[in-house]
């Protein structure tokens, strides 16, 4: 019996330091490991040509890899087009800048350094796949061109063709000649090269439900 009793008591202490090393483990895995203010880094090519530059007031990197972003200032280059994105917060999941979750006035300014024709996107939460140049949020969204402003539910931009589509509900107001005109649809798609407008009918509801999973697990909103 006594052999019993000294057994268990072993086995309970051995139990509590297993417990209480993956607890620690679970600490020192949430444990800032780089913390930077003010900070500036770029993203070169092969050709040493800036691919992005990156700005912020806060960096902080965790020792999982995960980092915040405080204030961050993203500009992306590709040949001829230079987009801006900004918002208040930002996330780099696995701090190699594969996926940004960015968060809170989100802005992205788009535009064509030869023609000169700025595309303005406004939103509250989005997600920027950086090396596939793409946007996407499930939230309300406004673009603004130089002639129009366009709000709706749900966004997919890719940055580099200078497509984007509204997934549902949307509206767009058209300045022409001192007036204006309300176009209205499901769906609208913008290629922003052509400055030319498509009208759907038919919401992109699948795009918008497999965006809306991405986002809730992401910001953990709903």
């Amino acid at each position: 019996m006594n052999n019993l009793k000294i057994f268990f008591f072993a086995f309970t202490i051995s139990i509590s330091f297993i417990f209480q090393a993956l607890a620690d483990n679970i600490i020192d895995s949430n444990k800032i490991k780089n913390k930077v203010f003010n900070f500036s880094t770029e993203k070169k090519d092969n050709g040493m040509v800036v691919q992005w530059e990156l700005d912020g007031a806060l960096l902080e990197q965790y020792s999982n890899e995960i980092t915040h972003i405080t204030k961050p200032k993203l500009k992306v280059y590709d040949i001829d087009l230079v987009t801006n994105i900004n918002s208040e917060t930002a996330t780099d999941p696995s701090g190699r800048m594969e996926e940004i979750y960015l968060k809170d006035n989100v802005y992205i300014h788009r535009k064509m350094l030869s023609t000169n024709t700025p595309v303005k996107m406004y939103t509250s939460y989005a997600i920027f796949y950086v090396n596939k140049n793409i946007i996407e949020t499930d939230q309300d969204v406004t673009i603004i061109t130089s002639d129009s402003k366009t709000t709706g539910t749900g966004l997919s931009a890719n940055i580099k063709s200078g497509l984007i589509t509204i997934l549902s509900n949307a509206t767009r107001i058209v300045r022409s000649n001192n007036e204006e005109r309300t176009i209205q649809g499901n769906q609208m798609i913008y290629n922003s090269k052509t400055e030319r407008w498509i009208v759907k009918d038919e919401a992109a509801n699948n795009l918008k439900k497999k965006i809306t999973k991405k986002v809730i697990t992401t910001f953990n909103i709903k």
